[in-house]
């Protein structure tokens, strides 16, 4: 008996070549605005959300808060004013704060122990996560100078090496330069239901 069998349509040239170029440029468009995605947030992070609420960025040089806090992380700080805003802080919060009143070194550690003495004066001792002991200083209002709110893992090397202008402008040209590559590949991408115009064929 004989048998019907369906012909296989035959796909042109360069079909298979065709798909997988524009494969790749969706992912390379995904991939370009993951990246613009990342240097938006910390942009906003480093830059707009201290300038507007006038919290402090600073950036941490050592590894006694690691792995919490990773060495070039930059901590951004809301300032302590006084006794009272100390009060309100509590053992697990990390704080930055000078070692001694007259220190020019701040330091980033955890609090873990937080009295208060009869004059209603606070007093907080603190320790590295990464340390094995507490620090041997008890801190006043004089020496805290404020509560790490957040921190951006890593961009305080940029902003340690770069004077303040130079680190702005650079940010801001890396950012418009994501930008433009990100909207020059999503308008190059392929578009569903988009075709290449097909040749003529010959009689």
């Amino acid at each position: 008996m004989p048998t019907l069998t369906a012909s296989t349509p035959q796909q042109a040239p360069g079909t298979h070549a065709q798909v997988s170029r524009g494969h790749l440029r969706t992912a390379g468009t995904w991939i370009t605005w993951a990246l613009v995605s990342v240097v938006a947030v910390a942009l906003v992070a480093v830059i707009v959300v201290p300038k507007v609420l006038g919290w402090v960025p600073l950036t941490v040089l050592t590894g006694s808060m690691t792995p919490t806090i990773p060495i070039g992380s930059q901590v951004v700080v809301e300032r302590v004013h006084g006794n009272t805003d100390l009060a309100r802080l509590e053992p697990g919060q990390i704080i930055t704060f000078l070692p001694k009143p007259d220190s020019g070194m701040t330091v980033t550690h955890r609090i873990v122990a937080k009295t208060t003495d009869p004059n209603g004066t606070v007093r907080l001792r603190t320790k590295g996560d990464a340390n094995n002991a507490e620090d041997p200083w008890e801190l006043t209002s004089k020496q805290v100078r404020g509560q790490v709110k957040y921190w951006v893992p890593y961009v305080g090397y940029a902003a340690t090496a770069l004077p303040q202008e130079q680190k702005d402008t650079g940010i801001w040209i890396a950012a418009c330069a994501l930008f433009g590559y990100a909207g020059w590949q999503l308008i190059g991408a392929p578009r569903p239901g988009r075709r290449r115009p097909k040749s003529a064929r010959r009689p």
